[in-house]
């Protein structure tokens, strides 16, 4: 029966369609087709040989029972275990597996025309049986996708050499995710034309994509970027047909990922997903583990909460991650909303103040939820775009006590955007004292002497200290006397703005009476009566 590569357009957990690339195939009356099924080949790649790529496998699912007849692609890990995707090995839209006897694996082919045909092993390949299926416990079908990675094991060796055109290929370093903006290398036999009756060729195909950062594809991803790589190509695309096949980084190469999704009609320039083999929840499944350790996932997008309605600069803006799985340390970044190379600020801290820079820019937060299972990078909605502060903050004078020439004054400041506030505070009074003595005349007699006395205003900065938010206190000692003091406060926030009216109290200090020392009347009789004895 004729071998169909349908690519599988999945429906992101954010509402947005993202292509999976499915590279098995399905009869027309099939759900997953009527579902918009798909299968990717590579869409402006390179015809390509296998002794570019003698890693690269093909798989066949042959289900006589259900007519089915399905194709993928896969990678060498060694010479008794293929990896591909979970989807290639599964009934569609469940976890259970095809029985491992109804598919095939063939290693060492440039062209599988002949095999797709009447399962003629083209000369010098290698036809081999899959004896058992391991499927990722954490994989997830449609609408969500996750973990879709599988290990088959097989019957018999292949027999890996140069010569035969099949050699393993090593997985990338567990953590080392290929940075935003690296060249990687794309291998199948899949597609050639996105439309959905073309079929492909048969012929290998190659072509070069550019990583792009999980926060370029959350669209794609949605809350499971923690397993998924994502790339894309100016000119070229995977289709249906290069689902389970391998993603490759550098020379020599290693895998970074397998094929899993891309957008329906494969386009050009669009996003095409990966199952990532450097997280380490999928490490630890292709290893050999049955239970690996799962990233963390949020429950809802991040949120970014203003102190007012809306927010305004130099006041502090709070990331709010919201709750997630996993248990997960978090990583905050604050940017402009469409400015992916501008970084606000990054780290542990979840608030952030713009300044006045950042007038005018509606501002996201990128939240990184990390922990054994991986990186998971989630996004909130942008804020409102920046305004600049114009609301002014309050101070008060809330109590002012004086004993002798000692007072101690306590300030409230409040601001109601909780922009950062600095108060200054003074006491002033009066001074008088004999003006200066005038300059002798030019002929050498003094003025005549006058009397007069000038005035002027001292004022003296106090020291404040701040025992809360908000909060001031101060005490000042050597106050004159009979001088009428005025104590002033004034606060500014961080926008430059303060008060109408400044906070003013005032008082004047007065010296303790003195009291003459009285003598009581019996002991002054007393005194009377001994003076007049002698």
């Amino acid at each position: 029966m004729p071998i169909r590569r349908p690519l599988v357009v999945l429906a992101s957990t954010l509402g947005l369609i993202a292509s999976g690339l499915f590279l098995h195939t399905a009869p027309a009356g099939a759900s997953a087709l009527q579902q918009g099924a798909l299968v990717p080949d590579i869409i402006g790649g390179q015809e390509a040989s296998i002794s570019q790529f003698p890693w690269l496998v093909y798989l066949v699912l042959l289900e006589p029972a259900e007519g089915l007849e399905l194709s993928c692609g896969g990678s060498i890990l060694d010479a008794t275990h293929i990896l591909t995707a979970a989807h290639c090995v599964d009934h569609d839209g469940t976890t259970i597996t095809y029985p491992a006897a109804d598919l095939r694996v063939l290693a060492g082919a440039s062209n599988v025309s002949s095999f797709t045909s009447s399962l003629t092993p083209p000369a010098g390949s290698q036809e081999r049986h899959v004896a058992r299926i391991r499927a990722d416990p954490e994989y997830v079908p449609l609408p969500e996708t996750k973990d879709d990675v599988a290990v088959l094991e097989l019957s018999s060796p292949l027999e890996l050499s140069l010569a035969n055109n099949a050699q393993a290929i090593p997985l990338v370093a567990e953590g080392a995710t290929p940075a935003p903006g690296t060249a990687l290398s794309l291998s199948g036999y899949g597609k050639e034309n996105g439309e959905e009756h073309a079929e492909p060729s048969g012929q290998l195909f190659s072509t070069t994509l550019t990583a792009i950062s999980s926060d370029a594809c959350r669209q794609a991803v949605g809350f499971n970027s923690a397993v998924l790589l994502c790339a894309t190509g100016v000119s070229s695309s995977a289709c249906q047909g290069d689902s389970g096949g391998p993603l490759t980084e550098g020379t020599p190469a290693v895998q970074v990922g397998i094929v899993d999704f891309g957008e329906r009609g494969c386009p050009v320039d669009s996003v095409n997903g990966f199952s990532n083999v450097a997280a380490p929840e999928v490490r630890a499944f292709i290893e050999g583990s049955e239970t690996p350790p799962v990233a963390a996932r949020p429950s809802a997008v991040p949120s970014i909460r203003s102190v007012g309605a809306t927010p305004v600069d130099y006041s502090p803006l709070t990331c709010e991650p919201g709750a997630w799985s996993g248990s997960p340390a978090f990583t905050y970044t604050f940017a402009p909303e469409g400015a992916s190379a501008v970084v606000l600020q990054s780290g542990p801290s979840n608030t952030y103040t713009p300044g006045a820079a950042e007038v005018g820019e509606r501002l996201v937060c990128i939240v990184e939820g990390s922990n054994a299972g991986g990186v998971t990078t989630v996004r909130s909605a942008p804020t409102a775009a920046v305004a600049a502060d114009r609301t002014p903050p309050s101070s008060s004078i809330t109590s002012l006590s004086c004993h002798l020439q000692k007072c101690a004054i306590s300030i409230v400041a409040a601001d109601p955007n909780a922009v950062a506030l600095g108060v200054e505070s003074w006491v002033s009074y009066q001074r008088s004292a004999p003006c200066p003595a005038r300059k002798r005349s030019r002929h050498g007699h003094s003025q005549p002497a006058r009397r007069s006395v000038c005035v002027w205003t001292d004022s003296v900065i106090l020291a404040l200290k701040s025992t809360a938010a908000g909060v001031f206190h101060a005490s000042m000692s050597g106050l004159p006397y009979h001088k009428s003091l005025t104590f002033t406060a004034v606060a500014t926030n961080a926008a430059g703005l303060h008060p109408p009216h400044a906070a003013v109290r005032s008082t004047m200090l007065h010296p303790p009476r003195l009291r003459h020392a009285r003598v009581p009347l019996r002991r002054r009789a007393a005194r009377r009566h001994q003076r007049r004895s002698s």
